[in-house]
């Protein structure tokens, strides 16, 4: 019950900070061209843990439906209220705890059409190192995974945090970057999923350094 006030009154919170943010969409057609590589019309974002925030904040309207990955402890049960109120459809588990519930959950809600988001290096580490758990959803949910930053020009830095978590600034300018889908092919081996894995993280980071360049171009 407490769980459940604080988590509107954080909702509130975000709304209203959220209001002071304004967005620009880079290479948003990323999407549909994901969808049409996929038999259930869906594909999962990889997104780093650090943008969380920008990144469902960004995806913050009830027309925007995601799932995702949400830890089943005390903290994982704000967050997931606080993201059910802003209209998406957690699944609740992580690799340390009921993480083989939320990949099967996650994968039934992607057949749905319900496209996914992952912290791919969550949810405690190593930062930048994306985890198997996007590759073997998106292969057994036969849809893409697509690079996404949210990255915003102005931002506080949890420094001491394993990830460097980032809080937009109020008022700042946060540009969302859809990268290319990554096609994950439905007979991929376990054994090549380490090399997958890199892969995919160089793409986020690709994706990552054109929404840096837009930023700095804003800030000159």
């Amino acid at each position: 019950m407490l769980n459940k006030i604080i988590a509107k009154i954080l909702y509130f919170l975000l709304k209203v900070l959220n209001f002071t943010y304004r967005y620009h969409f880079i290479d948003a057609t990323n999407k549909e061209k994901a969808k049409d590589m996929s038999p259930h019309k869906t594909y999962v974002f990889a997104i780093w843990h650090q943008n969380l925030m920008a990144g469902i904040l960004a995806h913050s309207t009830r027309y925007d439906k995601f799932t995702m990955i949400i830890s089943e402890s005390k903290d994982g049960e704000l967050v997931a209220v606080t993201c059910e109120q802003f209209g998406h459809e957690p699944a609740r588990g992580s690799s340390t705890r009921g993480g083989q519930k939320a990949l099967v959950e996650m994968v039934k809600k992607l057949k749905k059409g319900i496209p996914g988001a992952l912290t791919v290096d969550g949810p405690k580490g190593p930062k930048y190192k994306v985890k198997f758990g996007v590759i073997e959803i998106a292969k057994l949910a036969e849809c893409p995974i697509v690079p996404y930053i949210a990255y915003p020009t102005k931002f506080w830095t949890f420094e001491k945090s394993w990830d460097q978590f980032r809080v937009p600034k109020p008022f700042s300018t946060i540009y969302v970057v859809i990268g290319d889908p990554i096609a994950v092919p439905r007979d991929l081996p376990q054994e090549r999923y380490a090399e997958f894995s890199e892969y995919i993280a160089a793409r986020i980071h690709d994706t990552e350094r054109t929404a840096i360049r837009l930023c700095t171009n804003k800030r000159a």
